[in-house]
Parts: C-alpha cells; structure tokens; sequence
C-alpha cells in the first residue's frame, strides 16, 4: 500500500470479485409511467371511445349522414393497407422476448394475424381476382375473422397469466381460422340469413342510414366480436396500470372495438362499400403501425443494453484470469521468500558452527519468517470465508478498552520501534465481532507501520458520536499515492512505496478490512495527504 494526498470514500470492493459475476440479462418491460402520463393515455383512449360512440348516435339520429358510401378503390385502398399494417404490427410483437409483456402481445400479434390474413383473403385478393361471393357469405366471413381475433386478444389481456403461445399452439390458431373461414364460405347456405337487403352497394349508393333488413341473427352474432373488443379494452386498461403493455395498446383497443359497434349498423364485408367501421379499422391498423415502431425502438434499446452488458461481462472475464494469472504468481513469489529464507537459516543451523547467540538470532528470524507464512495463509483462508454466502459474524458488546489492549500488544511485534498512543473514552461500548474486529485493527496497524519510517508514531482513537462510535488508525506515514485511493481496497490490489515502486504483497489485507467493516453495516474510509500521513475509520453501533 502506498499513500497520495487526496481524500477517497469508496463504497464498495472496487474490483472484479473472485468468481464471475453472473450476467443481468436486462428484462422486457414497458417504460416507467408516472401518473400525469397514465391519465393523459387515459383521456385520450377516453375521449376516441366517447367520440367513436357520439359519432354513431350522430348517424342514426340524422338522415343527412350515413354510416357507408360506395367507392370501391377507397375501400381495396383500406384492405389493403390494413392488412399489411397488422401483419406488420405482428412481426414486431413476435421479436419481444417471451418473458410477461412477451407472453401476452404474442396473443396480441396473433390476433393482428388473422385481421390482417382475414382482409387480404376476403377483401384485397378477392377484389383483384374478381370473385364476387354474396352478401351473407361476406358478413360470416368477417364475423368468423373479428370473433376469432377478439378471442385471441382476450386471451392475451385479459388473464393476470395468458397461457403459453407455442409453435403448435400458432399452428392449431391458424388451422381453426382455416377451416371457420370455409365454414362460413362453403356452409353460407345451410346458414341464417343475416341481411336481407339483396345490394349493399346500391343501399350505400343511394345513402341509405342505417342498413335496414339487418335480421336478428345479425344482431346477435355480432355481439360477440364487440363484447370480445369491449372485454379486450378492459383487459388493456388494467395491464397499462401495472405497465405489462404500451402505452399504444388502449387508444388501438378503443378504436378496434369502435369499429366493431359501427360494424353492427352497417356490416363492413370486404365489399367495395367504404363504412365508418373501415375507416375506424383504417385509424386502428395506423395505431399498431405506430406502436409497432415504438417497440422496435424499445427492443433495440434492450439489446443494446443487454450488447453492454455481456461486454462487460466479458471484460470482467478477462480481468479475472489476469487477476487470477497475478495472484499465483504473487503467492508463488511471497511464499518462494520466507521459504527460502527458512531453507538457508536451518542449513545454517545444522552445521553446529553458530554460537549461542548466533542461533537464538537464526531462530528468531525463522519465526519470523514463519509468521509471514502464516500470516499470508490466514489472509487467504480469511477471504475465502469472507465471499461465502453463509458468512456470519458473532456480534456481540465488546469494549474499546478490551479490544485496543490486545491490539497494543500485537503493535509491540511490529517492526520499525513505532510507538503507540490509544486516545478513548473509558467504558466505551461496541456491537461487534471481537475477533474479526481485532483482525481489522491489526491489518490497519501492520500497515502503517510498513508505510511509516520507523519510530515515527501511531495513534488509535475512539470517540462516541450519538450512537455511533468512530474508529481510527492514524498515522504519520508517507501517504497515499493519489492514483492508489481506489486500489488499494481492490482485491489483490497493491499501492506504490514512497518512492513510488509498487510493493509486494498479496494485497489482501485492505480488502478484507473493508469487506468485515461492510458485514458490520459500516464502510472503511481513508483521508491521506501526501508526506503527512494518512486516517483510516470506520464506524460502529454503539453498545450499552
């Protein structure tokens, strides 16, 4: 550890830990909504129902307006703009990840999928190929098509859960649209009739409001697909409240289900009729084209994110094999010293030559190179324990005067003859674990001392503030290089001496200092200037 002249208060480890981090994948979820939002989509989708409903009581109580007027290229215009702008909607729904907004606009796009099949089939293609079906055919058509992605918008927002959409789950939807739609375009016959107006054209062409001759099948069939629509609004609103979908979704809800009440004054039958039902449909599908886009740039935000993430992941990946490259060989070299130093000191021993003296000399240096042996294993053992999920400490009261005692005795085995002053109030009370405790304050002492000249001085002081207790290891040492504030609380990290050489060592003991001060609910801070010394505390609760 080295010493700088400026302050640092970190919060954290600062460095890559000893196992991977697991990647945070980012999850799929809708922008954060705050309340002024929420009740603008609110009013809107608010005001287009209101709007959509005036505008239908408008038609039937006036003669001068009318729910349908003939224009066969407007309406082949409409289908086909429709279609291809729900299929589109669907395409960008199907790349959300399948996580709980996923799951529920998969049923979503699925419904978009056969509004928008629906309309090419019986609406776009049919008028390029010239097929002329006849009216009731056409109303069961488009009854089967908008009851059937009612359904799936139901199933889709209105559950807390909406079920699974699986590959053979798509499959099944999509045989049972295939085989209504033929129900409904072969079995016309063997059917109630639904309208019995013979011309729809010639109705929308003389601006007859509404169609009359709508039978009671009409009434009741259609129902379903608005009930379905209403019912699918509601699910909407509900899952906008707790943002599981966008913002778009209710205002292109309201609008699908307006379409659906004007459908029941004048059925809009991929005729070359152009209804108020179409043009809703029309709003509807530039809605979903909307949203669609919003939710690609949304989707592209969360790959980016998540692009960043498994980065860093791979950084950090990197880092941790250099790092784990560097701490072998740290050991390699801090073991490799005392054990070569204890090799040649026994040799020397086993000659017999040395004097009385000589040996009690030899032996005093083999336990001291003994304690660095040991002393380097407890730091490893220590840390491991430390990054275990079930590390616990034994908290209990613990006093100052206790705790610096054994403390005091441990600074007189430091080298470099440095005195020691303790500064604290007596019966001062702690709630801590003594033994990790200790290993912090020795940790703190054996450094400065390394990182001071020798004799120069060092102080613990303790004092009480409020219900807390600071603890702090002060030192008039050579300070701390200012691009080593953050380094030296890293794991394995190691600062530079005063003459600005990086020192050797593990560089564990800082570490392991700040994370047993974290496991207190504390942090281990340090205030360091250059040439003068340096401050390391923290604090602790205090005990009665």
């Amino acid at each position: 550890m080295a010493r700088g002249n400026t302050v640092s208060t970190t919060t954290g480890t600062g460095s890559p830990q000893a196992t991977p981090r697991a990647s945070k994948v980012p999850q799929y979820t809708h922008a954060k909504l705050t309340w002024p939002t929420q009740k603008l989509v609110w009013l809107v989708s608010g005001g287009l129902a209101l709007l959509i409903v005036a505008w239908a009581v408008a038609i039937l109580a006036s003669d001068q307006v009318g729910f349908a007027t003939l224009a066969p290229r407007a309406q082949v215009g409409v289908e086909a703009a429709a279609s291809f702008s729900r299929l589109f909607g669907a395409l960008v729904l199907f790349l959300i990840p399948s996580q709980r907004a996923g799951r529920r606009l998969r049923w979503v796009a699925m419904g978009f999928i056969v509004l928008g099949i629906g309309s090419l089939v019986f609406g776009y293609f049919r008028s390029l190929l010239g097929i002329a079906p006849d009216q009731n055919t056409l109303i069961y058509a488009a009854l089967v098509v908008r009851t059937l992605a009612g359904a799936l918008f139901v199933i889709g927002l209105v559950p807390v859960s909406p079920p699974h959409l699986g590959r053979w789950m798509i499959v099944r939807v999509l045989a049972l649209f295939c085989v209504l739609s033929a129900a409904a375009v072969v079995g016309t016959g063997l059917l109630p009739q639904l309208s019995l107006n013979p011309d729809l054209e010639l109705a929308a062409a003389h601006g007859e409001a509404p169609l009359r001759g709508l039978t009671a099948w009409h009434w009741t069939l259609s129902m379903l697909p608005l009930g379905l629509s209403v019912a699918a609004v509601t699910g909407t609103g509900r899952h906008l409240r707790e943002e599981s979908v966008g913002v778009w979704l209710l205002p292109a809800m309201v609008l699908q289900a307006g379409s659906q009440l004007h459908n029941l004054f004048w059925p809009s039958v991929y005729s070359s009729v152009l209804t108020t039902g179409d043009l809703l449909r029309l709003a509807f599908a530039a809605v979903v084209v909307a949203g669609a886009i919003f939710e690609l740039r949304r989707i592209a935000e969360e790959r980016e994110a998540l692009l960043e993430v498994e980065q860093e992941h791979s950084r950090h990946l990197e880092e941790l094999a250099a790092m784990r490259a560097d701490f072998t060989a740290m050991v390699a070299h801090e073991l490799g010293n005392p054990l070569a130093a204890i090799r040649g000191l026994t040799k020397m021993l086993g000659t017999g030559r040395l004097s009385a003296d000589e040996q009690a000399e030899t032996l005093a240096t083999i336990r001291a190179e003994a304690d660095v042996l040991a002393a380097l294993v407890a730091d490893v053992q220590t840390s491991a324990t430390i990054e275990r999920e079930d590390f616990a400490l034994q908290v209990r009261p613990v006093s100052i005067d206790s705790l610096l005692a054994d403390v005091v005795a441990y600074a007189k085995t430091l080298p470099g003859d440095h005195p020691l002053t303790t500064r604290f109030e007596n019966r001062l009370m702690v709630s801590a674990d003594p033994e990790r405790l200790g290993q912090v304050l020795r940790n703190l002492l054996s450094n400065a001392a390394k990182y001071s000249r020798p004799g120069t001085p060092i102080e613990i002081r303790a004092t009480q503030r409020g219900t807390r207790v600071r603890i702090e290891v002060v030192d008039k040492g050579y300070g701390i290089h200012p691009e080593d504030l953050d380094r030296i609380f890293e794991k394995f990290g190691r600062g530079r001496d005063h003459s600005g050489q990086r020192v050797q060592g593990v560089g564990l003991g800082l570490y392991l200092c700040r994370r047993i001060v974290q496991a207190h609910g504390s942090d281990l801070r340090v205030q360091s200037t250059r040439g003068v010394g340096s401050v390391f505390g923290f604090e602790l609760e205090a005990a009665s």
